[in-house]
């Protein structure tokens, strides 16, 4: 297979890009590690300039402070409601530190009422049209329920244990425990009673891994060895050798690190849930026999797979609007939304995924 000749340009882009990431990862570790209200505000903030991006799409002056303010509060009550709802049935939710999120839901109320006002702007405000309807509500629920994943994904493990079939009693290597008080009580074991908040940060962690590792992978082997185009209409620089490329790297370094977490510190991605060994309350749930290390390589192949198809939406969002990036807040990558893209997609698949696990399954019953 030949090699690609690396222009003056790609290797400057290159230089670009990889001194943001490494500065943005290192604003993105310790507020992960740390959970709680350090990465409750980088979602916030995430979120405030992501949907301003989404809203200067068609140009700064499109929209009107109305519609803005509008747009503004509709994503983020979807992205804090399950919070806000658990801090109403909970008083305990805010008042520590360390902050637990045991579902993922958006209020089917709140998403209707966004539907109509949309409509109902339109119909008064000539500026925006069925196309900027439809765009404000599809973005903004892409949006919302994306970084309402990355929260579920970060909070969940910090949660005590499994909502379903809470008391029942599981015997486990760690003493016997109940599917309620299993992940308080495995960490507790583990890393002690105070040290869950960091220890649960081992899922997100995965999913940055898997996500960012197959955009490397993606972006080094597509300019190296890329000649298919996946689609020169929505993404002329993509190649299918990128693609496959990404993926492979993405599953490497994503079940290495879940592998070394494991067996290495004794932190599986859920305890119980989602780890290589056997699980007591997996058996217990009659679920894959107690091993659920087939979710752990599905996961792994979701994230650059999923990721990409986000890389792609919000590509075609980009081309039909006719602008080259979100935004320029992330020198050589552009915006929120081109940063998170494949993080956003893939955070709602990953979430969907644990919320089946988390359930037994039963959903499929």
């Amino acid at each position: 297979m030949s090699v690609n000749k690396i222009s003056s340009a790609q290797r400057q882009d290159s230089k670009i890009r990889v001194l943001t990431s490494i500065a943005l990862i290192g604003a993105i570790i310790p507020t992960t590690l740390f959970g709680g209200y350090f990465f409750l505000f980088l979602i916030i903030f995430l979120c405030f300039f992501g949907t301003k991006e989404i809203l200067e799409v068609p140009g700064k002056t499109k929209y009107t402070p109305v519609t803005k303010v509008v747009v503004f509060l509709f994503v983020f009550s979807f992205i804090f409601w399950t919070i806000i709802k658990a801090s109403l049935i909970n008083e305990e939710v805010f008042s520590r530190a360390s902050i637990a999120l045991s579902e993922m839901s958006v209020s089917l109320l709140a998403i209707m009422l966004y539907f109509f006002i949309l409509f109902f702007i339109a119909i008064v405000d000539k500026r925006v049209q069925l196309i900027d309807v439809t765009f404000l509500f599809t973005s903004g629920l892409i949006l919302a329920l994306g970084f309402q994943s990355m929260l579920y994904l970060r909070l969940f493990p910090n949660s005590a244990g499994l909502d379903f079939l809470s008391n029942t009693k599981v015997s486990t290597s760690f003493g016997e425990t109940t599917y309620g008080n299993y992940f308080k009580d495995y960490y507790a074991s583990v890393v002690g009673s105070k040290g869950q908040d960091l220890a649960s940060s081992v899922l997100l962690g995965f999913t940055f891994i898997g996500v960012w590792m197959s955009d490397v992978g993606a972006y080094f082997t597509g300019m190296l060895f890329g000649k298919h185009r996946m689609n020169p209409r929505i993404s002329p620089h993509k190649t299918w050798e990128g693609f496959f490329g990404g993926i492979i790297v993405s599953v490497i370094f994503s079940i290495s690190a879940a592998a070394i977490m494991e067996f290495a510190f004794k932190l599986p991605l859920i305890p119980g849930l989602v780890q290589f060994s056997y699980s007591p309350l997996l058996a217990k749930m009659h679920v894959f026999g107690g091993y659920s290390f087939i979710n752990i390589i599905l996961l792994a192949l979701l994230m650059p797979t999923v990721g990409a198809l986000g890389g792609l939406a919000f590509s075609l969002i980009k081309r039909t609007y006719g602008i080259k990036d979100f935004g320029k807040i992330f020198p050589g990558h552009g915006g929120v939304i081109d940063r998170f893209d494949s993080v956003l997609f893939s955070s709602i698949a990953m979430s969907i995924l644990i919320q089946f696990s988390a359930n037994g399954w039963s959903f499929l019953v």
